[in-house]
C-alpha cells in the first residue's frame, strides 16, 4: 500500500473514531442534563425531604423512564456505529439528526413532569421517541445501502433484523401516541411499560448471530 493510501485510511479511521466519541458524549451530557432538571420543591428542608420527594413523584418517574429509554437508544446505537468499518459522511450527517433527537428528551421530560400524563405534553414525550425510533432506522438505512464498503462482513443482509431489534421503544411510544388520542390517557400513560416485553420479542424473532466481538476497524 502507498503512503498516500495509508494516510488516507489512518484519516478515515481518525474520522469514525470521532464520530464514535462524539456521539457518546452528547449522550452523556443528555443523560446528565436529564438528572440537572431534577429540583426540590421551594422551601423544603431536610426535615420534611420525604414529603418533597413525595411531590415530585411525577418528575422523578418521568426521570427514570427517560434514563431508561434514552440509554436503550444508546446501547442500540453503539451497535450501529460498532458495525461500521469506515466512516462516511452521509452517515454522520443524519447521526447528526438522531443525536438532535436525542437532545431533545430532558425538555420533554420536564413537559411531563410538570402537567403529567394527561396533556399535550405527554403527547410531545411519546412523539419524540417516535422521532427519534424513526431517525435511528435512517441511519440503520444509511449503513446499508453500501453494506460491503461501509459494514463489517458480520454485519451484511441484517438490516431488517437490526431495526426490529432497535425499534420496540418507538413502537412502544407510538402506541401510547394513538391512545392519548384516542382518548385512553390513563392506559397511554403505561405504554413504556411495553418496551421491554417488545424488546424480548424482538430478540427471540431476531436473534443476534453476529460475533461477540467487534471485529477490527479495516483500513
Amino acid at each position: 500500500m502507498s503512503e498516500q493510501a495509508t494516510d488516507a485510511a489512518a484519516g478515515r479511521d481518525k474520522l469514525l473514531e470521532r464520530l464514535f466519541f462524539f456521539s457518546d458524549g452528547v449522550f452523556a451530557i443528555v443523560l446528565t442534563l436529564l438528572a440537572l432538571e431534577l429540583r426540590l420543591p421551594a422551601g423544603i428542608d431536610d426535615a420534611h425531604l420525604l414529603e418533597g420527594l413525595a411531590e415530585m413523584k411525577s418528575e422523578l418517574i418521568a426521570f427514570t423512564v427517560s434514563f431508561a429509554v434514552v440509554g436503550v437508544f444508546w446501547m442500540a446505537h453503539l451497535a450501529t456505529l460498532r458495525a461500521l468499518a469506515r466512516f462516511d459522511w452521509l452517515v454522520a450527517a443524519v447521526n447528526l439528526l438522531f443525536l438532535f433527537t436525542i437532545t431533545i428528551t430532558p425538555f420533554v421530560t420536564t413537559t411531563v413532569g410538570a402537567e403529567g400524563t394527561l396533556g399535550n405534553g405527554w403527547r410531545l414525550y411519546c412523539l419524540t421517541f417516535v422521532a427519534i425510533s424513526i431517525v435511528q432506522a435512517l441511519l440503520l438505512l444509511l449503513c446499508h445501502r453500501d453494506e460491503a464498503r461501509l459494514l463489517h462482513e458480520a454485519h451484511h443482509g441484517r438490516f431488517l433484523v437490526r431495526v426490529a431489534r432497535a425499534s420496540p421503544p418507538g413502537v412502544a411510544f407510538a402506541i401510547g401516541l394513538v391512545l392519548s388520542f384516542a382518548g385512553l390517557r390513563t392506559l397511554s400513560s403505561l405504554c413504556w411499560l411495553l418496551a421491554p416485553p417488545l424488546m424480548l420479542a424482538a430478540r427471540w424473532l431476531a436473534p443476534d448471530d453476529t460475533p461477540k466481538t467487534a471485529p477490527a476497524i479495516d483500513a
